[in-house]
């Protein structure tokens, strides 16, 4: 179950490049259908963003981790970039875009923890390939890259083949889902879709082990290195080809059992988390196994960034279970 690392050495043992956002967040007893007014909620604003949820939860399981994202010259970007600082990352990469908007995301999450989510692109839309040239360097010196799609899709492929041409190992977030083509594919290491995403992306419909097998199996034949699915309640699944037999294996790890109030951030953490247990060496099982314990963790409390744990958090949750 290991994978081939680049061997360099490097300055960041990873890199995440995507999107920031303030989050603005509302509890109520159940999800608003179309046109129904549901009373009774609670109101949080904070930080978030699959890029900056991810940074956040790699750099706190202590990883060394930078990040490259974009934000408004508004007071939502200004709290981001301090607490971007606060949490240990480098000021250096935060782009700061004149006369726009920071990102934003409205989220609704009823009394079991579901979600729906709308988003505002603003800062998120500017971070384009001429902003990924000022870090050329940047990105060359990493072991690992992390990126998700809340950015636009010409600078994720610009990215990952940036990645690809300085032998940097890809982590992939496909999140928001859209159809990918075959050449960004095949520069992708490792791909963490959740079963809805798995399903876009390889045009098989999931609903069935055998059925995350056989679109998984697509992925790898575009070219994936390795597939490695969140299924909620279930746990996750590796699935790669064996280079012994070139058969499609499943390996799975199953979920913890915790009492969820809040799913929003569960899969940036487990991806989070995920790409820096493999910048530190660990194998695709125990970083698996970690990011299982950050997200089991991340959903029994309440907001995105507030919910990431520490890696001294995760590993005494390893213990205990």
């Amino acid at each position: 179950m290991e994978l081939q690392v680049a061997s360099f050495s490097s300055e960041l043992g990873l890199l995440v490049v995507g999107s920031s956002n303030w989050d603005i967040c509302m509890y109520l007893p159940h999800l608003p259908s179309p046109g129904e007014t549901v009373p009774g909620g609670r109101l949080h604003t904070h930080l978030g963003g699959k890029g900056a949820n991810q940074a956040v939860a790699a750099i706190r399981a202590g990883a060394q981790a930078g990040f490259i994202t974009c934000v408004g010259d508004d007071q939502p970007g200004a709290a981001i970039c301090t607490q971007f600082v606060d949490e240990g990352l480098r000021e250096d990469l935060i782009v700061i875009i004149p006369d726009c908007v920071t990102g934003s995301a409205t989220i609704f999450i009823d009394e079991n923890g579901e979600n729906c989510i709308g988003l505002t692109g603003g800062a998120n839309d500017r971070l384009d390939t001429k902003v990924l040239q000022e870090f050329d360097a940047v990105i060359g010196s990493a072991t690992w890259l992390l990126v998700q799609l809340e950015i636009p899709l010409a600078t994720v492929d610009h990215v990952i083949r940036m990645a690809r041409d300085y032998g940097v190992n890809v982590i992939l977030n496909p999140a928001p889902a859209v159809p990918l083509p075959d050449h960004l594919l095949a520069c992708v290491d490792v791909i963490t879709p959740n079963e809805g995403e798995l399903e876009v992306l390889s045009g098989v419909r999931v609903d069935s082990d055998l059925a995350i097998q056989r679109a998984a199996t697509v992925l790898l034949e575009k070219g994936v290195g390795a597939i490695i699915a969140t299924l909620g309640s279930r746990g996750a699944v590796h699935c790669y080809r064996d280079e012994a037999t070139g058969i499609i294996r499943q390996d799975r790890i199953p979920a913890y059992s915790v009492t969820a109030v809040d799913t929003t951030a569960a899969g940036d953490v487990f991806t989070g988390v995920l790409a820096a247990s493999l910048s530190q060496n660990a194998s695709i099982e125990t970083a698996m196994r970690r990011a299982s314990a950050a997200a089991a963790i991340s959903v029994t409390a309440i907001g995105a960034i507030p919910s990431i744990p520490s890696a001294t958090v995760i590993e005494a949750f390893l213990d205990q279970n």
